[in-house]
């Protein structure tokens, strides 16, 4: 009965130990998360200045409740490539725009849409055109190239 209560407490102290290193793990992978989540929200910012400053808009017209094609186009543009490029969460694209999430999933899907009328049906949408041109303007890989 001794040797199997030793037992018992023995395997007690290694299941101790080991739920130490995995408190212990996930804090750091917690702190990695929240540093890895805050580079690409800087990146975020850094590319709306961007891309505002060569589209001669103001960030505070994109981000205000201002609807004007231009700068609605802008917003959809960046709130696909935050998403779908840099995989912001749509909570944090939606702090960055001043908006709620589910206009940003609005705006995803608008040009989600775009795109598939492209390469299903070869439509070149002004909306595609438009976000080609901020991805070339943020530096990344162009959705679609136009039809030949």
């Amino acid at each position: 009965m001794e040797e199997i209560l030793q037992e018992i407490t023995n395997r007690q102290n290694e299941i101790t130990q080991l739920y130490i290193k995995l408190r212990r793990t996930m804090r750091i992978y917690k702190y990695d998360t929240a540093i890895l989540s805050d580079h690409k929200m800087n990146r975020a910012v850094e590319d709306l200045n961007h891309v505002c400053e060569t589209l001669d808009l103001t960030v505070d017209r994109v981000c205000s409740t201002e609807r004007s094609g231009d700068v609605l186009m802008v917003r959809q543009a960046l709130s696909y490539i935050f998403y779908e490029k840099y995989s912001l969460t749509l909570s944090a694209i939606g702090s960055l725009f001043n908006r709620d999430h589910s206009t940003i999933i609005n705006s995803v899907n608008k040009i989600k849409d775009s795109i598939w009328l492209y390469e299903h049906q070869n439509v070149n949408t002004k909306t595609l055109q438009n976000l080609n041109t901020i991805c070339e303007i943020v530096g990344v890989n162009k959705i679609a190239e136009p039809p030949r």
